[in-house]
């Protein structure tokens, strides 16, 4: 029942928009499109720049020319050098400056403003026009005392009918930018990528409409354009990145809607909302959750888990295992003799060597071995690298193979029927906080006093909602009686290790004892805490004697870390780079377009055929 209410939902957005899209102007497409478009941007340490503009047309009737218009508002001027032309794939000509209106002539006027430049060429329907202009401008950039700035409409709103294919390059005079960042405003489904390697922007979209425009937003180092003589005298990078946050975090919303279809809108809302509130009320009523008696909590437990390390760590956090719980179980194949780990230097650079010197179970390690190292062996160096050149990601596929068995191994620990009911449950709070937001946020589009009246009832509805549904989630149990049992131990476990300073360890129990829980403390995070608290309480004779396989690595490293806390380290940044993702940068790296405008020059740029 809940899900024919979402339905009725989506129903009445699409209602909306076909309201809101009939009451748009209906605008005549001219008979040519452009496909691809190419914008080179060779940025010089003077701050000016050479643009290559290279855009492809294809005519379905006749026309007697084209006309490019290169915005220069708000720089220091610039100039047209060259056009190029190729018609129907045939040899690349130059074009010629007159005013005779001849094939190949073109002609330039220029202001303060812009630069036109009309190419003069009789075209028939289902021809193929390829036209080439270069352009020097000059001021593109501004150095600030602390960041330098190159703010641009690229591709002004200028154009008489869609761009497709479009790539933007912009290539800076310096290689590496390892502080370039970037950001592009325009069609949502835009990507950027940031270079830094070779100090290069890239912008790539599908399609990007008539009159509509793409700005490119660099900071990068004042030194990449040293000689740059626009200059201003002030700092600017903090608040431009703050902008940027800004910019990509937020939608273009855009409410054009008749003032029935607003009220008719804002009503569905409200009934849709009563509706599936009172649904889905009776649901988990008549739908109760299995209740277990739950074990007297242990303060602090000093037996060695009956679980390894990744599912000892997975079940206390109630996740799949992680970097650290993979870290926990490299130490344990360590301990079977299964690897060595060693402490190197390579360079100047400290890192952990693991060698296989007989047959591994765990298939992370294998895949390690097989694909990142030579010779049965990697670094903790080695894994890094392979993480940022990893594109395809190889690295968080072999990691999600190795957390399968664990997860699996875990399933023995739940209640697959509370587990179902906390799931529709997160849906449902979901949902209804989503519909809940949105008439919110409708009522603000019948005027100012109904939007603060239902803001208010919208705010303390959701708060007392949350509240709750959090009360009705903490009675649905996610273990069985045999998870909850095994939870408890565990989480005494942990506890006795996070307050290891408080025990003298070597009246708990001998080193071996201690070499069999230094995994666990890898697993939770731990191990630094613990392998200190041990070198406190016992002789280093003892250490020495007692942990062969972990005192090296844990006492005599010069890695800066213990063992378990520089493989966790390691393996979570190779993972991290290892992952890539498509939304919108934030932080000015590769990521999609966000919406908005950070301000930048230009913007009347733009062309099309006569």
């Amino acid at each position: 029942m809940v899900r024919r209410g979402y339905i009725a939902l989506m129903l009445g957005f699409i209602v909306g928009l076909f309201g809101w899209g009939i009451g748009q102007p209906v605008r005549a497409s001219a008979d040519y499109t452009i496909s691809p478009y190419r914008m080179a941007i060779q940025v010089q340490r003077d701050g000016n720049a050479d643009v290559t503009q290279t855009m492809t047309y294809h005519f379905d009737d006749d026309y007697h020319g084209v006309f490019n218009v290169q915005d220069i508002h708000g720089i220091q001027g610039g100039r047209l050098t060259s056009v190029k032309y190729q018609v129907n794939r045939g040899l690349i000509m130059p074009g010629r400056k007159s005013a005779d209106e001849m094939d190949g002539d073109y002609e330039v006027s220029q202001n303060k403003q812009r630069i036109k430049v009309k190419l003069y060429q009789e075209i028939s329907s289902g021809d193929q026009l390829k036209v080439t202009y270069h352009f020097r401008l000059r001021g593109v950039v501004t150095n600030y005392r602390d960041t330098a700035e190159l703010n641009w409409k690229v591709i002004g709103a200028g154009w008489d009918e869609p761009l497709k294919n479009v790539r933007v390059t912009i290539q800076l005079p310096q290689k590496p930018v390892t502080k370039l960042q970037a950001w592009t405003h325009g069609p949502l489904s835009g990507q950027t990528k940031v270079d830094r390697q070779q100090g290069k922007v890239t912008m790539t979209v599908d399609r990007n409409l008539a009159n509509s425009f793409i700005e490119s937003h660099l900071l990068f180092p004042t030194t990449v354009t040293a000689t740059n003589s626009n200059k201003v005298d002030k700092n600017h990078l903090v608040a431009a990145q703050k902008q940027e946050a800004q910019l990509a975090r937020a939608a273009n919303r855009k409410r054009q809607q008749n003032r029935w279809l607003r009220w008719g809108g804002f009503g569905l809302l409200l009934a849709l909302l009563a509706g599936l509130s009172f649904r889905s009320w009776r649901w988990y009523h008549r739908h109760p959750a299995n209740r277990y008696v739950h074990p007297t909590p242990i303060n602090h437990s000093f037996e060695v888990p009956s679980v390894p390390p990744a599912l000892a760590q997975s079940l206390v956090d109630g996740t799949s295992p992680n970097a650290n719980a993979l870290a926990g179980e490299i130490l344990v194949a360590a301990a079977n003799r299964e690897i060595t780990l060693e402490s190197i230097e390579v360079g100047r650079k400290a890192t952990v060597k693991l060698t296989k010197i007989g047959e591994t179970t765990n298939s992370f390690l294998e895949k390690c071995f097989a694909e990142v190292g030579s010779n049965n062996s990697f670094t903790l160096l080695e894994l890094k690298k392979f993480g940022k050149k990893d594109d395809t990601g190889r690295l968080n596929g072999w990691f999600t193979t190795w957390q399968q068995p664990t997860d699996e191994a875990a399933d023995a620990y739940y209640d697959k029927d509370n587990l179902k009911l906390r799931t529709r449950l997160y849906g449902t709070v979901m949902g209804l906080s989503t519909l809940i937001f949105l008439t919110t946020a409708a009522s603000w589009l019948l005027g100012m006093t109904v939007g603060k009246i239902c803001t208010v009832i919208g705010v303390v509805g959701l708060l007392t909602f949350w509240v709750l549904s959090r009360r009705f989630s903490r009675r649905i149990d996610r273990h069985n009686t045999k998870g909850l049992n095994q939870v408890n131990e565990l989480k005494g476990f942990r506890r006795m290790l996070q307050d290891i300073g408080h025990f003298n360890t070597a009246e708990i129990g001998d080193l071996i004892l201690w070499e069999q829980i230094l995994p666990y403390a890898a697993a939770f995070g731990l191990a630094q805490k613990v392998a200190d608290k041990l070198a406190v309480d016992f002789d280093t004779a003892d250490l020495d004697t007692s942990l062969v396989v972990f005192y090296p690595l844990f006492y005599g490293s010069n890695i800066g870390l213990p063992l378990g806390d520089a493989l966790g380290d390691s393996l979570s940044t190779a993972l991290h780079a290892s992952d890539t993702s498509s939304s919108s940068s934030i932080s000015g790296g590769s990521g999609g377009f966000s919406g908005g405008s950070s301000g930048g020059f230009g913007g009347g740029s733009g062309g099309g055929a006569f």
